[in-house]
């Protein structure tokens, strides 16, 4: 969790040092978890709609700065990889199966044979190259580990959720290759750009496949068409996976399409200056509806709350404790909130880095 920390720390150093105008003065809490905690920044938020008071506010991934593991990286590395896998790589010359390396056991909880269900879907598949890592060095490598740049040689990318989100995804997404999953049930901070078309949309000759299950189709109500899609949703329990590969494999000027858009999209958001104006939106977002202020414990000490906005209505939030081992307090100044004291604090700009729109 340090490394997690430390990351989320310096992109939003970085964000603010070369934000081009000054940030407002803010206190929030960090929760690098894979789970959100509700008036937190979070990695992911559910995209359940039965969630009614539910506020999560996504932060960028980690991976914008450093992820440990070697066949991993960070996202520029990765991008300026993929750039010149791409580059020399046409679509006819891709590897045509559908590609996943993952951990088995690390499911979410609404799936729990989610992985375990699609390493014997792509077992011995002459279209897959799906495997379970093995893990070695005390989960520092594993034996049949594919760089995250490599995935991008294959024309399928299954993607799996984790107990809630996976960060790879991010990475999957700079590749122009397609990506198959279920509908995601959790949403990273650039995940609402994804334009799903659901494989059933494919197979009108079967019934069953004209109805999508009402629970997926409440959590991503708009669907696309095949002339706009960069995304395709299979079915949760992968039964129909193989068929939609087999489905594209048929049907070429479809598949390059989705793989294309998706990629002339997210390379242009996963960019540097895309993730510091995230940030520095988050910020300002953050800042309109959370309020400092002490409160009285009742034993005579000061406690730091966050006094949120949201919904018309008011929650409050305790913000300093002991007993916050999985959250990261901060503060963009001082907490003398003063016309004064904002002038004085608000930190300057020292380099340059603009958004894209």
């Amino acid at each position: 969790m340090l490394q997690e920390r430390n990351s989320v720390l310096h992109q939003l150093h970085r964000a603010v040092i070369t934000s081009p105008s000054p940030l407002p003065n803010s206190i929030f809490s960090l929760n690098i978890l894979d789970t959100p905690m509700n008036n937190s920044w979070a990695f992911s938020r559910s995209n359940n709609p039965q969630i009614k008071d539910g506020n999560y506010w996504v932060m960028p991934h980690f991976s914008f700065w450093s992820w440990p593991i070697s066949f991993i990286g960070t996202i520029d590395e990765a991008l300026s990889k993929i750039e010149r896998i791409e580059k020399n790589t046409h679509w006819t010359d891709k590897i045509d199966k559908a590609v996943w390396r993952g951990t088995g056991w690390f499911n979410t909880v609404g799936n729990k044979d989610l992985r375990p269900s699609l390493i014997l879907k792509g077992k011995e598949k002459e279209w897959a190259d799906i495997e379970a890592l093995k893990w070695n060095t005390n989960g520092e490598s594993a034996e049949n580990a594919i760089g995250i740049e490599d995935f991008c040689k294959y024309k399928f990318i299954v993607y799996t959720e984790g107990i809630t989100y996976s960060g790879r995804l991010l990475f999957h997404q700079a590749c122009a290759s397609i990506i198959l999953t279920p509908p995601p049930m959790y949403l990273l901070h650039n995940t609402h750009f994804m334009r799903p078309i659901f494989s059933t949309s494919f197979f009108p000759e079967h019934e069953s496949s004209l109805k999508v299950d009402d629970n997926w189709s409440t959590r991503w109500p708009q669907t696309y068409g095949p002339s706009e899609a960069n995304i395709i949703f299979v079915k949760p329990d992968w039964s129909d996976l193989e068929e939609t590969i087999m489905y594209l494999r048929n049907h070429p000027e479809i598949a390059t399409g989705i793989a294309e858009r998706q990629r002339q999209l997210f390379t242009r958001y996963l960019s540097p200056a895309s993730e510091a104006c995230y940030w520095r939106a988050l910020i300002r977002g953050w800042s309109k509806v959370a309020e400092p202020f002490y409160e009285d414990d009742g034993w005579g000490r000061n406690t730091y709350m966050v006094r949120i906005l949201f919904g018309g209505y008011t929650s409050k939030t305790k913000i300093l404790n002991l007993s916050i081992p999985y959250q990261t307090v901060l503060s963009l100044s001082k907490t003398d909130t003063s016309q004064e004291a904002s002038n004085q604090y608000q930190i300057r700009p020292k380099l340059r880095m603009q958004c894209v729109t």
